[in-house]
């Protein structure tokens, strides 16, 4: 599980959609440029941001997916530490 950006919560799960060039959907950054992630094995974590892209303001409006840098450091971290990616 994991601590989804209030903007981009249009579902029931998060696709961070981590082979293409953008978030489909976006990680919270509201704990200090992180989010919490919790994981089948009963562990959890504070993940902070590395890419100033990743850290996005709540704007209280429909996220409409955003490109990321090339190299992208947390969607590398994303990929590494999900089980089911789209």
């Amino acid at each position: 599980m994991v601590d989804e950006h209030p903007d981009s919560i249009n579902d029931g799960w998060m696709n961070p959609n981590v082979d293409a060039g953008s978030w489909t959907d976006l990680p919270g950054s509201g704990h200090n440029g992180g989010c919490g992630f919790n994981f089948a094995d009963g562990h959890s974590e504070i993940k902070h941001w590395l890419e100033q892209t990743t850290k996005q303001p709540v704007k209280q409006q429909d996220w409409p997916g955003m490109a990321t840098v090339s190299n992208d450091r947390d969607k590398a971290w994303m990929n590494k530490h999900s089980s089911a990616l789209r």
